[in-house]
């Protein structure tokens, strides 16, 4: 098997790219959510209808879930496009092995 030569390592480092920008969306979306989950107790509770909301306590378990969430979905799309990319290699090497391999 040969070494991962230059368009091995550009596909390697393109797929971490994009695994990094699903990871940055996915957390900033979901971190937006639990600040507005924050507002919407603290809304509730000057209304009378819930206990005191902890901006710590919240955002401590938001941020948590939210890294949570988003490493397992970079994590598979990188392993996706990673796989792809692998079978898509192999896929030519056959197409191009001489006849009888």
């Amino acid at each position: 098997m040969r070494a991962p030569g230059r368009a091995d390592r550009a596909v390697l480092a393109l797929w971490l790219l994009v695994g990094a920008i699903v990871w940055s969306g996915i957390f900033d979306l979901l971190v937006i959510r639990g600040g507005k989950q924050y507002l919407l107790d603290q809304a509730r509770h000057e209304l009378g209808l819930r206990p005191r909301a902890s901006l710590d306590a919240v955002m401590r378990r938001t941020v948590h879930d939210a890294a949570r969430t988003a490493s397992a979905w970079a994590g598979f799309v990188v392993a996706a496009g990673l796989g792809t990319a692998v079978g898509v290699r192999r896929a030519a090497r056959r197409d191009h092995a001489p006849p009888g391999r």
